[in-house]
């Protein structure tokens, strides 16, 4: 039973990893950002002709992205149940790492 534990804990990282290396070979993060950087661009260039034009400009005109805060107590909740998650993972993997170190070492 402990080591079926193990294993499903092992394959279930294992899994995460490959999922996310695929995402990064399949360029997804580096396409997000060379999107935004080429909004960011066209914005700029449009910024620019506004100026030349001797228009008014507003910056609120120009800006992509607002930060919204999404924040509420079912949030926060969530957040702090994530942070004692977080501990628990890494309390578990440092035990399962010393007992796998133990057993080499043995």
């Amino acid at each position: 039973m402990k080591n079926r534990v193990i294993l499903f804990i092992f394959l279930t990282f294992l899994s995460f990893f490959f999922l996310l290396m695929f995402a990064q070979s399949q360029g997804y993060y580096q396409n997000k950002n060379e999107k935004a950087k080429i909004l960011t661009e066209k914005q700029i260039k449009e910024f620019e002709h506004d100026i030349s034009n001797g228009k008014n400009v507003d910056i609120k005109k120009y800006v992509l992205y607002e930060d919204k805060d999404y924040s509420n107590n079912i949030n926060d909740n969530i957040y702090k149940a994530s942070l004692k998650v977080e501990r628990v993972m890494d309390k578990t993997i440092k035990i399962i790492f010393n007992k796998i170190g133990d057993s080499v070492s043995n």
